[in-house]
This record gives structure tokens, C-alpha cells and sequence, in this order.
């Protein structure tokens, strides 16, 4: 029996016959190196001779020019991962086991990097239920009084490269009582047996998670695992119900390690509900689904990080370059703790990884269907899912782009997670390794590898298929049922209907609110400043009303007319206060339902609602703001303005026009939560607006009419132009026989104007943070 040495650029390693390694970018043995797959090749003595075997890597395992599969290490040999001629080097030289120091019992490492070469075996004592399909520990340390955990190297357990864990995340401390797990403020929570705790005592066989890593407490040791992504899926009868309606029928299958799984059907066959159950996000109404040996709905508060959801919409702004929004992204997604330079180091393995590196520059809306999926994957790469979820990526592509996607999926799961996608393309299921097909109503009508379906319907074309599990569900889902396919491929035992009754609430925020805030106005106006067209209407639209101001007649603006009084200060305040209600309007009425898959997929990873209103209110202010000032100046510019201004001087006017403006944009917030398309929100413009000119209080008059008056109470420009009318004193210099008590040239009725505008805005801003859980129901 022979040992073996193990030169590798992450260090030098001595290997005895019985250990089993494996070398990738998160193996036993971790080389980090974007060419290197997770799970890149395994190394193991085989009858006395050491074999490296490739994992099916993406990129390969070389020996000089020749790509090998299997390599029998019989003396010296030099190989390259990832690439024949500058992949990562690894060095193998097999020795006598004679020649080999003694081993003895290892000391407890003091970073994880180096643990591979002194690996240890299973636990002795057995697992808690909760904690069963974790595997091989990666170390087993003993527990001393303390254990700090984090990604900071000082810790006793330095967890380095999870971004998921922050600097200091949690600690295990023995005490007179027993041993207690405390939570140290960490983002992603520190969780017990599934369940986010802040402190918990622990007893044996109790699994602690943080980030990637579980930590299972044995009593007087830790053994610590690690998801590298390899896991399984099994779905164990799941049923959906809405009322009486029957959505997803009992639905029970097995997908091992690193597979790719399609889901096809007619359309109203529950696809999109079985992905919300299989995911957690939309939980079944019974049933169970089990992530590697772990129940997923009593553990997800634990395993939603561990999941990745690309929605059929694209969740990225086609406005920024594919690295900056994956930077946004990124920021949103990790810890506050997390440097820039290891959120850009991430983006870049990802951007490697999907082929993405020589279009990062690019802007999104300028990249191909396939490139623009490939991105939206990048961004539920960022976090290293376990498993990945698609909706329908290939929809809206041409075939070759269909292939893309699809080759890119299956190089995903070779790569080491498991993925699902829901498609209506049957054109390259040959990239999976089983297809599930459902029946209209929800029914299994097969399960199985993608070359065994059409013989199993009898037929030559994917049409046929359809037609028949639509026409005839019961019939092919008693079939399936009654085949050799159903007891081979899909889970057995376990699969009893359990009613569910958690619903998944909100996961928690990677930032505080004020983080969250700073990142999401910064990105919106990096997609403002992007988007020449919009930037340039939100410049171009003041100066335009500016230029009709001067259809008016005159030339004394808003000042006492020199020659007796003019209806010219009530018409110009007419069209600086209704082009205020303009600006507002136009600005925001589209800004939330354009985002809406955008703010669904981000609100369930940690989205904090408060922060995504408050940012958008703030650049929507800053912009109404530059825009009033800019409006009242070019429109009084060779004019008068107000003579005698009541509070805030020479920019009195352009306060109450910036008023006006911002709590039309809250109005225009609150119109685009609330409706499904831009169509029906440019439509809700179109009467907002009408209102506006109506109901400003000069037009028509409206002091005195019941009914009218009192509905123009809730209309922005009754109040913007009655403090506007306040403030140049229009009474005293409009010809008109109107008169409205609100236009008095008072500091208290100005104020009482401004605070109805301002009461105004905050309860807008209340129903914008109430329509938005429409989103989040849908999401």
C-alpha cells in the first residue's frame, strides 16, 4: 500500500490509503481559481493504486495536451485543471507507506483551508433527524469554552470564503448550565434545527447553521459540514388546493446530486405551482419536500438561502451594464461586512463561469435573449445556490438561443448543484437528466430520463404528448402511476400528505434599512443617468412648460400689474402649478410596475419594503426639486415674481411647485403599484392628470358647490395653487371676480396649504407601502 503527496497551489498535502478527497474550488482540497470547477476531480486509492478521476468538470483535467477522465497515479505526473496550458498545477507523486512519517491523531486545525489534509470520519454518535444527509464533515473540532465563528480570520473557526457568514456571526460557549449558541448580529442569521435563533442551549445532535456551513454539536465536539451544492430533491406528494380547485395532484419525485430536471406540460397544468411549492416560496397545501434528507418546510427559515429563483421576467435593469448590476446585486445580497473588493471578486468568478467576462461593459437591453437569461443566472449565482430554479428561460427565444440556455443549465449542474427548469421548449430536453411531465390538473403523466418518454406515450412527436395528457390527464396519471417508471424514479416511502400550515414570511435583511436605502438610490439614479431618453425628458419637460408660459399675455408675471389688475398672474400660476402636478405625474407613474419582478425576487431574499419606498421618494423629491427650480425660473425669467412672499422669500414659489410635484409623484407611485402593466398605468395618467386641471380651483370654481368642493379637497393642485395664490397675493392682482378664502394673503392660510400638501404625501406614501404587498403575494 502506497501513500501519495499532493502538491497543489493550495498547499502541499500527504494522502494515506482509506482517504477519499476531492480537489475544486470548494472540495477537500480548495483551489480557488475560476477555471475550476466546485467539485472538480476526486483522488482515492483503488487496490493499492491511487487514481484521479475528473468529476465532469466544465473545463477539464489535463495531463500535458491530453484531456483525461481517469488516471491511474502509478508514478510523478503533473496536471493541470481547468486548462491544458495555464490551468491551477497540481503535482502527484506516490510513495511507500514506509517512507511516510508516522501520522499521528491530528491537532484541531486552526483555519478550515488547511483541514483537508487531515480529515477525519463520520461522528461516532448518530445525527439528529434534522440534520441526516449531511455527509462527510469536513473537520471535527473539539469544543473548548469558547468558539467563535465568522468570516474574519481570527476567529477560532474562520469560515473565509462564505460571503453568506458575516465578520463575526455567532458563538458556542460551554457554562456552568450547558452549552449556549449565541447569535452575534449577524445578517444571514445563525440558525438551530432549521429556526432562527438569537441565543439557544444545545443538546446533542443539534445542528447549528451558519452561511453554507453546518455545524452539528456532539457532545464534546463540533463536526462541521459544509453544502457545496450537491444535494438532493425529492418531492413527496405534494397537493395544492385553492378553495375547491385542485391545482397540483399528489406529486412525488426523486432528483439526485448535480441533475438538471425539466418540467413540461400543457398550459394550466400547475407548472409554476409546483415550482413555488418545490422552492418554499408558495409552500403546498400537503406534502413534503426534502432538501438532501432535510424536510425543507421545517427548515426554511435555514434552507431559503440556499435556493436560487430565476422568474420567466428578467430581474435586472436593462438600463446598467451586466457589472453594474450584478455590483448592485451583490450589495443587496451579502452582508454589510462584506468588502467591495470580495463582492467584486465573486462577480467575477461568476462572470467566468457564465461566459459572461468580455460583455461585462455591456449595457443589458444590448445583449442577446441568451446573454440576458445567462445574466438574470448570474445574479442567483452570486450566493452559490444550492439548488436553481428557472421559469420559463427559454421563452421568447430562437432555437439556437433555446440551446444556449439550455447548455449553459446543464453545465450548472455538472458543475455541482441541482436545477430545475419549467419550459414549454421540447426541443433540447436531451440536456437533462429526467423530465417531469404533468397533466392538465396537476398530475404526474411520467418522470423519467428525456429518451424514454415518447416510447413510454407510444408516439414520435412532443405535440402528442401534450394532446394526450390534456385530453386525457386521469388516464396517463393512472398510468404513470401503475409503471415501473413510477417505483423507479420517484421518491418511495415518506410520502404520506402532511398538511401545511407555515406560510414563509419575510426573510431577513442582509443591511439595515438605512444601507438598503443608500444602495437602492444609488442604483436608481445610476438608471436614470443610464437611460439618456428619461434623463433627458426629465431636463426637457420643465424647459418645454417654461416655453408655454409665454403665450401668456404681459409682461408683469406675478408682481402688482402697473397698470391696473390682469388675469395674467392667475393663468401663469395655472400653468406652473398644473405642470408641477406634470412633472410629478409623468416622473413616477411607471417607476414601480416596470420593477415589479425586480422588487418581488429582491423582497424574498431580504428586500426591506421601507427602504425600496423611501429611495424611491427620495430621487423622485431630489429630481421635482431641481425641476421646480428650474420650471418657475425660465417661466419668470424677464418677469416679476412675488412681491411680498410670505415665509420663505424668493423661493417660496418654487417650494410649493416642488411640493405639488413630489406628492404627484407619490400619486403616481401609488397608481404604478397598484396596476399589472405600463398600458393601464399611462391610461390611470391620463385621468390623474385630467383631475388636476380641473379641480386646480381657477378653471371652475368650486368654493361652494357641495360635492365638487369637497372632492377637490383630494386633488394635489387644489392646494399647491391656492398656497401659490397665497404667496403672490392674488386677490389683490387678478381682474377676476373669482374669490377663494384658501388664496389669503396669510402666513396661516399658506401654512395650512403646505400641510394639507404634506398630509397628503404621507398618506400616499402609506397606500404605496400597502399596494406593494400585492407584489409580494404574487412574488
Amino acid at each position: 500500500m502506497t501513500g501519495i503527496v499532493v502538491r497543489t497551489p493550495a498547499g502541499r498535502f500527504e494522502l494515506r490509503p482509506g482517504q477519499h478527497v476531492t480537489i475544486g474550488r470548494e472540495g477537500d482540497i480548495a483551489i480557488v481559481d475560476a477555471r475550476i470547477s466546485r467539485h472538480h476531480a476526486e483522488l482515492f486509492c483503488h487496490q493499492g493504486i491511487w487514481v484521479l478521476r475528473d468529476l465532469g468538470s466544465r473545463n477539464g483535467t489535463y495531463l500535458g495536451a491530453r484531456r483525461i477522465f481517469d488516471l491511474e497515479i502509478t508514478a510523478p505526473a503533473s496536471i493541470r485543471l481547468g486548462g491544458a496550458e495555464h490551468g491551477p498545477l497540481i503535482e502527484l507523486a506516490p510513495e511507500t507507506a514506509e517512507v511516510l512519517p508516522p501520522q499521528a491523531p491530528p491537532p484541531p486545525p486552526p483555519r478550515l483551508p488547511e483541514v483537508p489534509a487531515t480529515m477525519v470520519g463520520r461522528p461516532t454518535m448518530p445525527p439528529a433527524a434534522g440534520a441526516s444527509g449531511l455527509g462527510k464533515p469536513l473537520v471535527v473540532l473539539p469544543l473548548g469554552p469558547v468558539l467563535s465563528i465568522g468570516r474574519s480570520p481570527d476567529n477560532n473557526l474562520p469560515l473565509e470564503d462564505d460571503l453568506l457568514v458575516s465578520r463575526k456571526h455567532a458563538l458556542i460557549e460551554r457554562t456552568q448550565q450547558g452549552v449556549l449558541v449565541r447569535d452575534l448580529g449577524a445578517r444571514n442569521g445563525t440558525y438551530v434545527n432549521g429556526h432562527r435563533v438569537t441565543q439557544s442551549w444545545l443538546t446533542p445532535g443539534d445542528l447549528v447553521s451558519v452561511g453554507h456551513h453546518q455545524l452539528l454539536y456532539l457532545g464534546d465536539r463540533i463536526a462541521v459540514h459544509v453544502d457545496t451544492g450537491a444535494v438532493s430533491l425529492q418531492a413527496q406528494e405534494l397537493t395544492v388546493r385553492a378553495g375547491k380547485a385542485v391545482l397540483l395532484d399528489g406529486v412525488s419525485l426523486h432528483l439526485e446530486a448535480r441533475s438538471l430536471m425539466a418540467v413540461v406540460g400543457p398550459s394550466g397544468a400547475g407548472k409554476s405551482t409546483l415550482l413555488g411549492a418545490l422552492t418554499g416560496f408558495r409552500p403546498a397545501t400537503s406534502g413534503r419536500v426534502v432538501y438532501e434528507g432535510r424536510d425543507l418546510y421545517a427548515n426554511y427559515d435555514d434552507l431559503r438561502h440556499r435556493i436560487g429563483l430565476v422568474p420567466q421576467d428578467d430581474i435586472l435593469h436593462k438600463e446598467l451594464t451586466v457589472e453594474r448590476a450584478l455590483g448592485y446585486a451583490a450589495a443587496l445580497r451579502f452582508p454589510q461586512d462584506v468588502s467591495a473588493a470580495e463582492r467584486r471578486h465573486r462577480i467575477e468568478e461568476v462572470l467566468s463561469q457564465l461566459g459572461l467576462t468580455e460583455r461585462r461593459k455591456l449595457r443589458i437591453d444590448r445583449l442577446s435573449g441568451g446573454q440576458r437569461k445567462r445574466t438574470s443566472v448570474a445574479l442567483e449565482l452570486l450566493t452559490k445556490p444550492s439548488l436553481l430554479f428557472l421559469d420559463e428561460p427559454t421563452s421568447g427565444l430562437d432555437p439556437s438561443l433555446d440551446k444556449e440556455v439550455m447548455s449553459t443549465l446543464r453545465a450548472l449542474a455538472d458543475d455541482g448543484r441541482t436545477v430545475v427548469v419549467v419550459t414549454h421548449s421540447v426541443l433540447h430536453l436531451g440536456f437533462c437528466d429526467r423530465v417531469l411531465v404533468l397533466c392538465r390538473g396537476g398530475k404526474v403523466g411520467y418522470f423519467g430520463p428525456p429518451d424514454e418518454l415518447l416510447p413510454f406515450f407510444g408516439v414520435q412527436e412532443y405535440a402528442e404528448v401534450f394532446r394526450m395528457v390534456s385530453e386525457e390527464p386521469e388516464l396517463w396519471a393512472a398510468r404513470f402511476r401503475q409503471s415501473a417508471y413510477h417505483q423507479r424514479y420517484s421518491a418511495a416511502g415518506g410520502g404520506s400528505a402532511v398538511p401545511q400550515t407555515r406560510q414563509p414570511g419575510a426573510p431577513p435583511p442582509k443591511q439595515s434599512p438605512g444601507r438598503q436605502f443608500t444602495i437602492l438610490a444609488r442604483r436608481m439614479a445610476s438608471v436614470i443617468r443610464s437611460d439618456r431618453l428619461a434623463a433627458m425628458s426629465m431636463i426637457g419637460l420643465p424647459i418645454a412648460l417654461a416655453l408655454m408660459t409665454r403665450v401668456v399675455e404681459g409682461s408683469d408675471g406675478l408682481g402688482p400689474p402697473e397698470q391696473g389688475r390682469s388675469e395674467e398672474a392667475g393663468t401663469l400660476l395655472i400653468i406652473l402649478i398644473f405642470g408641477a402636478a406634470l412633472m410629478g405625474l409623468i416622473g413616477a407613474i411607471r417607476e414601480i410596475v416596470k420593477e415589479g419582478p425586480i422588487y418581488r425576487r429582491e423582497r424574498a431574499v431580504g428586500l426591506s419594503p421601507l427602504a425600496y419606498l423611501l429611495s424611491k421618494a427620495f430621487v423622485l423629491g431630489a429630481i421635482n426639486l431641481v425641476q421646480a427650480a428650474l420650471f418657475v425660473w425660465l417661466s419668470l425669467l424677464g418677469r416679476a415674481g412675488p412681491s411680498d412672499p410670505l415665509l420663505l422669500g424668493p423661493v417660496e414659489l418654487v417650494f410649493v411647485v416642488a411640493l405639488v410635484a413630489f406628492s404627484c409623484s407619490l400619486m403616481g407611485l401609488v397608481v404604478s403599484a397598484l396596476v399589472s402593466t405600463n398600458e393601464q398605468a399611462m391610461m390611470a395618467m391620463v385621468v390623474l392628470i385630467m383631475a388636476q386641471f380641473i379641480f386646480i380651483g381657477k378653471l371652475i370654481e368650486v368654493v361652494g358647490r357641495t360635492g365638487l368642493e369637497q372632492l377637490a379637497w383630494l386633488v394635489p393642485s387644489r392646494w399647491g395653487y391656492a398656497a401659490a395664490a397665497a404667496t403672490v397675493d392674488l386677490q389683490s392682482i387678478d381682474v377676476s371676480p373669482m374669490r377663494d378664502g384658501l388664496w389669503d394673503h396669510e402666513a396661516g392660510t399658506w401654512l395650512r396649504s403646505v400641510a394639507v400638501l404634506l398630509l397628503m404625501s404621507l398618506v400616499f406614501a402609506s397606500l404605496v407601502r400597502l399596494a406593494l404587498h400585492r407584489h409580494e403575494r404574487r412574488g
